[in-house]
């Protein structure tokens, strides 16, 4: 083999095993089980600290992602799961084609759906009905979609795994909407 076929076969080999060690530490941290959180109240949690309102939204969903999202593993926090599951279902669907799609996946859809749209929750308190709409038929696209492998024609090009960022930027923004009302910290 030339020295150029070589080097291509082993920096695609290298690409291979660093895509299968994000996957792994991506299904590692998604495989922690979701359980029932109590959205009803603050009371869920003790509240201590509070969001850094600082900046544009992208800086408060940041400082959240930096603060209160783990390495690895589910966060202690309302704010910083809600955060972890939105980027987790972002990274499937936009690095992989939502091929590792399983039922923790399913899970953290219906964490969200609790989230912004049950009317014991919280986050889903401080929205107008438009906004819980919104969110619902987000989550419902998310979690209904062909896999590229099943695809046999353009028609349904659109049942792809949605992965333009505004449906999730829209979900983060509710997040963060929550955050500028009641600042506090909520944790689990």
């Amino acid at each position: 083999m030339p020295i150029e076929q070589l080097s291509r076969y082993f920096m695609s080999i290298t690409q291979i095993q660093d895509t299968q060690i994000q996957d792994t530490q991506i299904q590692d941290s998604h495989s922690q089980d979701i359980q029932s959180i109590d959205l009803r109240s603050p009371e869920c949690g003790a509240t201590h600290g509070r969001v850094q309102l600082t900046g544009c939204s992208q800086d408060i969903a940041l400082w959240i992602w930096e603060n209160l999202v783990p390495s690895s593993g589910r966060a202690d926090t309302l704010q910083g799961e809600v955060i972890r599951a939105i980027e987790l279902l972002a990274w499937e669907a936009q690095n992989n084609g939502n091929l590792n799609w399983d039922k923790e996946f399913d899970r953290l859809v219906d964490f969200l759906r609790e989230v912004f749209t049950s009317s014991g929750s919280v986050i889903a308190a401080t929205m107008n009905e438009e906004d819980k709409l919104s969110a619902a038929e987000d989550l419902h696209r998310l979690s209904n979609f062909l896999l590229p492998t099943e695809l046999d024609s353009r028609v349904y090009i659109e049942e792809l795994p949605y992965v333009k960022e505004d449906l999730y930027d829209r979900l983060t923004e509710h997040l963060i909407g929550y955050c500028r009302q009641s600042p506090e910290v909520i944790y689990l």
